[in-house]
């Protein structure tokens, strides 16, 4: 009898320290969000989401975690999504308005210090940004001494950190010394190219001996650091740089690109993420109707192991093969909102018009009702015809506020060229006939194609 009491006692005892264990290491997150767009706020790592934490009537919500590692996470609310930088033991608590997302959050309790300090370094990086636009006409030396500027007050919230007493592991200083640097690195990447196109030189701008000294400390293979944006859009704009100062005229930009991150590039993930955005900027930043480069395309196939990536951007260029510049566009059928079928050639027979496919699942429907009416109202002459491509999604605030509004009906025929689901648009002459075949609503380049259509 006492022999098990004994035995009971240790079991006893074991059960509770490993019941200790797990409530030392778990996280605590939670919240409240103004103004919610969804029942739900998701907790990623990466592209996984980990977890799923409900908004209550109150508009709060909050989760213990068992098992979390140290390391950077997402926590995605609606369209908009933000960093979290967790440690076992944190009790984070955030706030924010989704009128103002980013602007509006707050991080308090335990571990909230570091994560205001991304936060905050984020909006500062985020201003910089627009500020940078007009340092790109410097001459060399004074960009650069611009650059140091910057430096100087980024470094200064992270020493108002470094003094605050917390306790920072070396994994977070390194992705601190990321949120502080890496956005200004990538400014004097892409300084000589913008500046040699901006006034159209016939060579790069003269550079100070030391202007790339702060590569020698770079890795470009992190595993830690790829999905964080900063690091994820410094490597790409190197390597855009890097293609851009090597410049191979005998073969396409694009080919070139995709070349260069297949010979710098080790991680998988990451590659094939390179990879497919080089492809996507391809179709995205074209200034005309798409054209495929089937070289580039060759290549991405060739190299990229995510099949995710391949299956859409072969169906981006089947897409583009099926609706092509100058010829007639297809017609097909639509339904009204109140399900009233009709054909697209009734809709814009005689009138000069602008297709714009678009779903709620891809698209914010407040920024795509204040783009169109923007749009309407600079070019009241052409007709705007959007389409919803997923009728079953939620779009009443699309429908109410827009004019012309339709959706695809189940066999649509324009289903044959919208498989990769982009919020495709198509530019369309009063005969009918493409002036552009695949366009976006977003493009820098749009307006220039809406004056030509009208010039025609």
């Amino acid at each position: 009898m006492r022999n098990l009491t004994i035995i009971s006692l240790i079991i006893i005892t074991l059960i509770s320290c490993k019941s200790t264990k797990n409530s030392d290491d778990s996280i605590y997150f939670g919240g409240k969000i103004k103004n919610p767009k969804s029942k739900y706020v998701f907790l990623m790592k990466g592209d996984d989401i980990i977890d799923t934490l409900l908004i209550k009537s109150n508009n709060t919500f909050s989760k213990r975690i068992d098992e979390i590692s140290e390391g950077l996470y997402v926590f995605k609310h609606g369209p908009e999504f933000q960093y979290i930088y967790f440690e076992p033991k944190d009790s984070i608590s955030i706030r924010l308005n989704t009128w103002d997302f980013d602007e509006s959050l707050v991080f308090s309790g335990n571990g909230s210090e570091k994560n205001n300090f991304l936060i905050n370094l984020y909006l500062e990086n985020e201003k910089n940004e627009k500020t940078y636009s007009r340092y790109y006409n410097l001459k060399s030396e004074e960009f650069s001494n611009k650059i140091k500027n910057t430096t100087s007050i980024n470094n200064h919230f992270y020493e108002q950190l470094l003094n605050s007493g917390v306790e920072l592991t070396g994994r977070f200083k390194k992705l601190a010394e990321v949120a502080t640097n890496f956005s200004l690195y990538r400014q004097k990447e892409i300084y000589p190219y913008v500046h040699k196109n901006r006034f159209q030189l016939d060579n790069y701008p003269e550079l100070p001996k030391d202007y790339y000294d702060f590569r020698s400390g770079i890795d470009l293979n992190d595993q830690n650091l790829i999905d964080y944006y900063p690091y994820h859009n410094y490597v790409s704009s190197y390597l855009y740089s890097k293609v851009h100062m090597d410049r191979d005229e005998n073969i396409s930009f694009t080919e070139q690109m995709l070349r260069e991150i297949i010979k710098t590039i080790t991680i998988d993930k990451f590659k094939n993420h390179l990879l497919y955005q080089s492809m996507y900027n391809d179709f995205r930043e074209a200034e005309k109707s798409c054209a495929i480069n089937k070289k580039a395309l060759t290549i991405f196939n060739n190299h990229c192991t995510n099949q995710k990536y391949i299956s859409q951007i072969n169906k981006l260029a089947d897409d583009c093969e099926k609706i092509k510049y100058k010829s007639p566009i297809k017609d097909f059928e639509i339904a009204t909102f109140t399900g009233s079928k009709t054909r697209l050639n009734r809709i814009i027979k005689n009138q000069k018009s602008v297709i714009y496919f678009w779903s709620p699942e891809i698209m914010s429907q407040d920024m795509l009702v204040k783009r169109v009416k923007r749009l309407n109202e600079k070019f009241p002459s052409l007709l705007f015809v959007g389409i919803n491509m997923k009728p079953e999604l939620k779009s009443t605030k699309v429908y109410n506020s827009l004019k012309n509004q339709y959706k695809l009906t189940e066999n649509s025929q324009a289903k044959d060229f919208i498989k990769s689901l982009e919020p495709r648009t198509i530019l369309v002459n009063q005969n009918g006939v493409i002036s552009n075949s695949f366009t976006y609503l977003s493009s820098p380049h749009l307006e220039k194609q809406l004056t030509k259509l009208l010039e025609k």
